[in-house]
């Protein structure tokens, strides 16, 4: 069974943050996840019904001035971070059988993994890169094609407003 996973993507941060993404995720770049927050895996493979959802959403400058961790994951955190969970909360709603992060964690932090191994390095590193700023344009629908590589099935386009 295909898994999926839908994210929301910063093609422009990747000449930033996949160097070390590469050395130290367990999802790395070259498998063909970009730097991303991340609103459902897994998630369902209805496209269709996942533009639905996120068409009233606009697009969004994002800043990314603070490092953060979780057991195990160094993350970024991304200001606002309001727009992630609002799209995340209304995907719930809509697709009950996939809750943001499997339903392990009790509440939403919306964040982009940039380590998950050498984390005194890592933290070095990415305090020096701050602070970050992208543009939340689109949310990608990526499908694990062999494990842990990535394929993007469908895109769907933030409207700016």
């Amino acid at each position: 069974m295909t898994a999926f996973a839908l994210v929301v993507p910063f093609a422009d941060l990747a000449r930033v943050v996949d160097e070390l993404r590469e050395e130290t995720c367990l999802t790395k770049p070259s498998h063909g996840m970009p730097p991303h927050v991340t609103l459902l895996v897994p998630s369902p493979g209805a496209a269709g019904a996942i533009a639905e959802v996120l068409a009233p959403f606009p697009s969004f400058d994002v800043r990314f001035e603070r490092v953060d961790r979780f057991p195990g994951t160094l993350w970024l955190a991304p200001e606002p971070s309001e727009p992630f969970v609002a799209m995340i909360e209304a995907l719930g709603r809509r697709f009950p059988d996939h809750p943001p992060y499997r339903g392990a964690f009790p509440r939403i932090v919306p964040h982009l993994t940039i380590a998950q191994s050498s984390f005194d390095t890592a933290i070095a590193t990415a305090e020096a890169w701050l602070p970050l700023h992208a543009r939340a344009e689109r949310v990608l629908l990526l499908a694990e094609t062999e494990p842990d590589h990535w394929t993007e099935i469908a895109r769907i386009e933030l409207e700016g407003r």
